[in-house]
């Protein structure tokens, strides 16, 4: 009888998150639409002068192509490449072309290494081979590379894009990551800012970092180099201050929106509020302007998703969460009346947000777009019930058939969906139904944040008797601690990403910024789960991100 009770309902211990530190901060910041118009008319200044001190340059001259594409990966890292897309995309086409040419005679590991990255971030396949250059007869890399800091931090970095077969880089990790480590404790040894640069680096790389966050943290480190291109630092403050400007008047509009929904005058005591949380998601999936309602849709199906989350975990027995799962699988809002107090309200919620996308989404000639993200989020709800019956059965499955349904529960494709459906005319229908096809990028990274999240939250999930948990599964399938276990997610989770880059330099025929929805989703599970879960955890790193973005000033 008891372990029917235990199977039954829930019985899991949630505290009430701590209310927002936020709380109405932005909403008292006024923002007029000519605060926009001023800053765009002086970046359309800018601009023109850039495009061609940057892009103007003989094909024949190899010279001026390397420094283009240097600058290219100032562009990037300032956050400012999607003005200059077409040009980039262009450039690095004709120069991948003559990539040969380019680096016959090329023995400066920074260019290398720069160039390296900026053509595999572009999808062009340059061969880790190149690297050869740099080792010794012995197979050893050269100790003089040493004296170069940049060059290896850039090194350091370029390894971050290895597939299975790029063993060098494997050799180049192990060998730049004992460098850096080494020089940034001692603070004497190089400039500051260098050395915080390298700190963030070691933290989080580049390629697995969200562009908004990486753009931040560089304009404060270039904006410190002796040898900075004035007009280019200009145009990147100009960006960062219009992109905070968007990034305001968004939380403005989500947090008056959340506040005047009925169902929060009676939200149950368990239940995570997390208004900024779910709007960051959304900025490191896209954080270009011109994606701002994106971002806004983003931030409700988020806000959306905690809600009915919390609500079968915490308040509902299984018969409850099988009613709200049977009228999802429906889809009606007439199947509202079988339901009772907060899975009602739960329903309600859905119905009313989704009803929101339907209208936007029509007004865009996309009705497309809310079929596809009905369907994902029903297999959401369907998973996250099949969890929450392991859970209280105290059953436990197979390790990899709990990380392929806990990938899905964890919201992994619904995420790459609801993404895919704010980038507005860009996201084709044929885009959701490769997403729904289940791509290898896309499960390695569904793999990857399930994986993750449970190695992040395993103490609280033990804490509070929630044993659907992969390291908890891992550790009684395999007999191992769980250092053991961890040490072996670590090691899937470094082989994740060497198959998610490979994926990425393959022909297909989905568009770059598809697949680039696909990469930051993966980059956006480093951000909340690298240093604590930052979703559930309000202080420390979430407060330092959240803070760089909307309130420290960019001085002109």
């Amino acid at each position: 009888m008891e372990e029917v009770k235990r199977d039954q309902k829930s019985y899991l211990n949630f505290s009430k998150l701590l209310p927002s530190q936020w709380g109405d901060h932005f909403l008292n910041i006024s923002i007029a639409d000519s605060d926009f118009d001023v800053l765009a008319r002086e970046m359309e200044v800018l601009t023109p002068k850039l495009r061609k001190n940057i892009f103007t340059f003989s094909s024949r001259d190899k010279d001026a192509m390397k420094r283009s594409i240097l600058s290219i990966h100032i562009l990037d890292s300032l956050g400012l490449a999607y003005i200059f897309e077409k040009e980039i995309v262009e450039t690095l086409k004709h120069a991948f072309e003559k990539i040969d040419e380019l680096i016959t005679d090329e023995n400066d590991l920074y260019t290398v290494s720069i160039m390296f990255r900026v053509f595999r971030i572009y999808g062009h396949n340059m061969l880790s081979d190149v690297f050869d250059r740099f080792k010794r007869n012995d197979g050893k890399f050269k100790e003089s590379l040493m004296e170069d800091v940049q060059g290896m931090l850039s090194f350091y970095e370029a390894a971050h894009f290895r597939t299975t077969t790029d063993h060098i880089l494997d050799e180049a990790l192990s060998f730049t990551l004992d460098y850096l480590e080494s020089l940034a404790t001692d603070s004497k040894a190089i400039p500051p800012h260098i050395l915080k640069h390298i700190q963030n680096a070691l933290y989080i790389p580049q390629h697995q970092n969200v562009q908004v966050l990486v753009a931040r943290e560089y304009l404060s480190f270039y904006e410190q180099e002796e040898d900075n291109d004035e007009t280019l630092l200009k145009l990147a403050k100009l960006n960062f201050k219009f992109l905070q400007l968007h990034y305001i008047q968004e939380l403005k509009i989500i947090t008056t929106w959340w506040r005047e929904l009925d169902h929060t005058k009676n939200l149950p005591p368990g239940f995570r509020e997390r208004t900024f949380e779910c709007w960051f998601v959304g900025s490191m999936m896209y954080f270009e302007p011109q994606f701002s309602l994106g971002r806004i849709m983003s931030a409700k199906f988020f806000l959306l998703f905690t809600f009915l989350d919390d609500v079968c975990d915490t308040y509902g027995s299984i018969p409850e969460v099988e009613s709200v799962v049977n009228c999802l699988e429906r889809w009606d809002p007439e199947y509202m009346e079988n339901l009772h107090g907060h899975m009602k309200t739960a329903f309600k919620f859905v119905m009313s947000v989704y009803k929101e996308f339907e209208e936007i989404l029509k007004s865009q000639g996309r009705s497309f777009a809310l079929e596809k993200m009905i369907e994902e989020f029903k297999i959401v709800a369907r998973t996250n019930l099949d969890l929450i019956k392991w859970a209280r059965a105290g059953q436990i499955p197979n390790f990899d058939e709990y990380v392929e349904a806990g990938g899905a529960e964890a919201g992994s494709y619904a995420t790459i969906a609801c993404s895919i459906m704010g980038l507005g005319e860009i996201g084709k229908k044929e885009d959701f139904e490769w997403l729904l096809s289940r791509p290898k990028s896309v499960r390695y990274l569904a793999r990857k944040a399930r994986l993750l999240d449970d190695i992040t939250d395993f103490e609280e999930d033990m804490n509070k008797g929630y044993t659907a948990n992969a390291l908890n599964y891992y550790m009684k399938q395999h007999g191992v601690t769980k250092k053991e276990a961890s040490r072996e997610f670590h090691k899937m989770i470094g082989d994740i990403n060497k198959l998610v880059n490979e994926e990425c330099l393959k022909t297909t025929n989905i568009s770059r910024p598809i697949l680039m929805q696909v990469v930051n989703f993966g980059r956006m599970v480093n951000i909340l789960y690298t240093s604590d879960d930052l979703y559930n955890h309000r202080e420390g790193k979430l407060k330092d991100y959240l803070t760089a973005l909307l309130v420290d000033p960019i001085h002109l």
